[in-house]
């Protein structure tokens, strides 16, 4: 959420689109770019920061778009995914092949201040996420196609570590609450997880599409949950899949 704003990306299609809740209005199309958009984000600047392509661009308000980072990949074959930044301000990012079947994904780390990129993750074939996660003091990505959510320390030698193992479905994109708790959007498995503390088990909450993709909680006291989904490679598409859809914690 950027400014009481609700985002997401159509990511193959490089589309942003935006939503104010409360408002009564429906989704807007802000941009479209012509390469993937993984993710966008306020940098700690200010600046609209989003993954294009196969690196990082700042996505200016008169709707100009300026290269920040690059991973050096071949677009043609690579393109970013999921993304956010770090309390010290710096930006991680995974790439992967473009249709997810080889382990040629990585993590990368870019400094604002050096404009330096660092590869910081490899082997994973869809890294999902990364997230920053306070109560252990490590980033997690989810390792997908492994069905696996895994930590790493922000050391540069930190060792990766598993955090979590999904029975059914895949992890897709993360997000922490205002209470601290970690929600994981289970691709394939019509569900939210929902971490209370690093060492509970997960919680599972229903949501009626098969592949959701995203997750984002208000900070209100009865939160609007917000669920991205996707309908790619379904046979028969149910009538809420490939959208977006809300509802408050309490009823769900």
């Amino acid at each position: 959420m950027i400014d009481g704003v609700v985002h997401w990306v159509d990511l193959l299609r490089g589309e942003l689109y935006a939503w104010t809740p409360g408002t009564g209005h429906k989704a807007t199309l802000q941009r479209t770019l012509n390469a993937p958009l993984g993710f966008v984000e306020k940098a700690h600047d200010g600046r609209l920061i989003g993954a294009v392509g196969t690196g990082l661009s700042w996505l200016r308000e008169d709707g100009s778009v300026v290269e920040l980072a690059t991973t050096g990949l071949d677009g043609s074959r690579h393109r970013v995914n999921d993304g956010s930044f770090a309390p010290d301000g710096s930006c991680w990012f995974g790439t992967m092949v473009f249709d997810g079947s080889e382990a040629e994904g990585h993590v990368w780390r870019w400094d604002p201040v050096s404009g330096e990129v660092t590869n910081v993750m490899s082997g994973l074939e869809i890294p999902n996420g990364p997230i920053f996660y306070p109560a252990i003091d490590a980033m997690l990505i989810g390792d997908t196609t492994a069905r696996k959510i895994l930590s790493k320390k922000l050391a540069p030698d930190a060792a990766i570590e598993p955090f979590a193992k999904l029975d059914g479905g895949w992890p897709d994109g993360l997000h922490l609450d205002a209470k601290g708790q970690l929600w994981n959007a289970v691709w394939g498995g019509n569900r939210l997880d929902v971490y209370a503390t690093p060492t509970s088990p997960a919680k599972s909450i229903a949501v009626p599409v098969s592949q959701p993709t995203s997750v984002l909680l208000t900070n209100d006291a009865d939160p609007l949950v917000i669920v991205t989904s996707a309908s790619q490679g379904l046979e028969t598409p149910a009538e809420l899949d490939g959208h977006t859809i809300t509802a408050r914690l309490s009823q769900l």
